[in-house]
C-alpha cells in the first residue's frame, strides 16, 4: 500500500504557518485576552488573502498568452480552499498530510476557460473532488506535487456538465495530462440527490485512464443527514481498479455545527491484498473563527493490511482537519 507523507518530510513553509495556527488557535480558545485572539483572527485574514493574490497574478500571468492587455482586477473571482490534516495513526505514526485547489475564470479567454493552480493528489484534482473523498483514506506520495492547467466547460447547465482540461503537474518534472469529464446531479425527491461523474484522463507517466464517482445525499431529517461517496479507477498505474468508498451520518445540533460517524473502505481488485484497509471513526465538524474557516477532529480505528503475511487488527487513529476557503 502507498504511503502518504510523514512528518519527517520537508514541509512548504504554508503548511508550517498553518499548523502554527491550528495548534494555536485551539490553545487560544481557552484564554481569555482579547488581544491574543485579534492577532490570531488578523493571521488567519493574511493568509487568506495572500492565497487569493497568488493565484489572482498566476491566473494574469496565463491570460497574457490570450492578450496584451492585462488589468489585475479582473482576476480577484479566484476562489478555492486549503485544507491541513495533522493525524496520529497507530500504523503509521504521526503523519501531516496537505492540499491545495483554486479556480479563476480567465476574461479574455470567453469566460468558459479558466485557470486551475493545485497541489495534492492527482485523482482528486482530475475529479474536483478534493473535500468529498474521506479525510482518513490514503494517497499516494508520489502524487503529492503542485499541479497547473488550463480548463475549458463547453456545458454547464443545472443538471449536466462538460468540461476539459489540460496542464502539467510534477513540478520541474512537466509530466503533461489531459482529462475529459461529464457530471451529472439530479435530485429523486425532495430529501435525496444523487451525482454520477466520469472522467476519462492521460497522463505522460501513467498512461490512460478513467474514473467513476457516485454520490448519493440523503436528508433523514431537519437535523439528520446521510451521505453515501464510491469512485472506482481504472488505469495502466493501477492493479485492477482502484475503489474507494465511504458512508456517512451527521448531526446537525447547531448551525454549522455537527457531529457525525463514518465507515470507510478501499482497494484494489487485482492487488495481493485486494481489501487494503477499512474502518470506522467519530467526527464532529464546525466553524472556526471566520465563516470561511473550518475545523474538524475525528478518533477512530481502523483495519489496515498491506502485504499477505501481515495480520490484520485494529489500529487508533486521531486527527485534525482546518479547511481554509477562499473567494466566491
Amino acid at each position: 500500500m502507498r504511503r502518504r507523507r510523514c512528518l519527517c518530510q520537508p514541509l512548504s513553509l504554508l503548511t508550517v504557518t498553518l499548523l502554527s495556527l491550528t495548534l494555536s488557535g485551539l490553545v487560544g480558545a481557552q484564554q481569555t485576552e482579547t488581544e491574543d485572539a485579534d492577532k490570531e483572527t488578523e493571521l488567519v485574514d493574511d493568509i487568506r488573502s495572500g492565497l487569493r493574490t497568488g493565484v489572482s497574478a498566476t491566473a494574469a500571468w496565463l491570460d497574457s498568452f490570450f492578450t496584451e492587455n492585462i488589468n489585475r482586477s479582473d482576476y480577484e473571482n479566484a476562489y478555492g480552499s486549503l485544507t491541513l490534516k495533522p493525524e496520529w495513526d497507530e500504523y503509521d505514526g504521526l503523519q501531516i498530510d496537505s492540499s491545495f485547489r483554486a479556480k479563476v475564470i480567465l476574461p479574455h479567454a470567453e469566460r468558459k476557460i479558466s485557470a486551475i493552480i493545485g497541489r495534492g493528489d492527482f485523482d482528486d484534482f482530475i475529479n474536483d473532488q478534493q473535500t468529498t473523498r474521506p479525510t482518513v483514506i490514503r494517497r499516494d506520495e508520489a502524487d503529492e506535487e503542485w499541479m497547473i492547467g488550463l480548463g475549458f466547460d463547453p456545458l454547464v447547465h443545472a443538471n449536466h456538465n462538460v468540461s476539459f482540461g489540460a496542464g502539467f503537474r510534477g513540478g520541474i518534472n512537466l509530466d503533461p495530462y489531459v482529462r475529459a469529464r461529464y457530471r451529472y446531479e439530479g435530485i429523486i425527491n425532495e430529501r435525496s440527490e444523487i451525482s454520477l461523474q466520469t472522467v476519462g484522463f492521460w497522463r505522460d507517466t501513467d498512461g490512460f485512464g478513467v474514473a467513476q464517482t457516485i454520490e448519493h445525499d440523503f436528508a433523514l431529517s431537519d437535523r439528520w443527514f446521510n451521505k453515501f461517496w464510491l469512485r472506482s479507477t481504472f488505469a495502466e498505474r493501477t492493479e485492477g481498479v482502484r475503489w474507494h468508498a465511504s458512508e456517512k451520518l451527521y448531526y446537525i445540533y447547531h448551525h454549522e455545527r455537527a457531529v457525525g460517524a463514518e465507515i470507510w473502505w478501499y482497494g484494489e481488485t487485482e492487488h495481493v491484498v485486494p481489501l487494503q484497509d477499512y474502518g470506522l471513526r467519530a467526527l464532529h465538524r464546525s466553524r472556526f473563527l471566520r465563516d470561511w474557516l473550518y475545523l474538524e477532529g475525528w478518533v477512530g480505528m481502523h483495519w489496515p493490511r498491506e502485504n499477505l503475511n501481515e495480520h490484520r487488527q485494529p489500529r487508533w487513529l486521531v486527527g485534525i482537519e482546518l479547511e481554509l476557503q477562499f473567494g466566491n
